[in-house]
């Protein structure tokens, strides 16, 4: 039977975490493969942790890693891939964005695709509901830059340089476990695509409707965040180019 093991990164999430963790577990169940959750807490400061350990108690297939403090999404994801016992992982962030698309994930996945991600900017993509706030501008006109610059440096060839949407699943390989992964904090999925993209592996964009958020855990008017978004797309920038 297809096996597949799920990771999702959580950090200051315990007003949805555990109605999200049941929704995710109820949508896995229906696919009716073999599965695993690894869910890694990425030092939250509020009551995450403590509601992911009761969880973890009542379902063998749910396993809690906890980082001892604020490490980064990055960090996070990459501890949960390597503890992860399935060849195939699907990576989607704790707030179940692109929820629906894990199906398609699935499919693709089955039919020997290295690597399936979600892309906003492909053609049929749309946006439920358009709004615009302060947080929302400062995260298109970000999401803009990395984009342009994953095209012009990295010459990524993923329709609009949408790499950041966060539901992807991959087969890990060789070229995976002799990759060094330098981000830390916000870019694993852009080496990750940079990686299958330079070893000519196979990938597939699948288009979705989603929401873009009102808000975020990660604070990106913060100076310090801004410094370290710009210093890690930099380095990556330099050393995979």
């Amino acid at each position: 039977m297809f096996a597949v093991s799920f990771v999702v990164p959580c950090y200051n999430a315990e007003s949805f975490i555990i109605k999200n963790i049941i929704q995710l577990k109820n949508k896995v169940n229906s696919l009716k493969i073999n599965y695993e959750i690894l869910l890694v807490d990425d030092g939250s400061n509020d009551k995450t942790a403590i509601l992911l350990k009761e969880i973890t108690k009542k379902d063998k297939h749910i396993s809690l890693i906890i980082n001892k403090k604020n490490t980064g999404k990055s960090y996070s994801v990459l501890r949960g891939i390597k503890k992860s016992k399935y060849q195939y992982v699907i990576m989607i962030d704790c707030d179940l964005p692109y929820f629906k698309s894990i199906n398609k994930i699935i499919f693709y996945l089955k039919r020997n695709i290295d690597l399936v991600i979600i892309n906003r900017k492909l053609k049929g993509s749309k946006l439920k509901k358009r709004q615009l706030n302060a947080y929302q501008l400062t995260r298109y006109c970000l999401g803009a830059i990395i984009a342009f610059l994953n095209k012009k440096i990295l010459r990524l060839d993923i329709e609009g340089g949408d790499t950041q949407a966060g539901l992807k699943g991959f087969k890990k390989n060789n070229h995976f476990y002799k990759n060094n992964f330098i981000s830390q904090k916000f870019f694993f999925d852009l080496e990750l695509i940079h990686l299958f993209s330079k070893k000519k592996l196979k990938i597939v964009s699948i288009k979705t409707i989603f929401d873009v958020p009102t808000k975020s855990s990660i604070k990106i008017f913060n100076f310090k965040n801004n410094y370290y978004i710009l210093k890690e797309l930099i380095n990556i920038l330099i050393i995979k180019n």
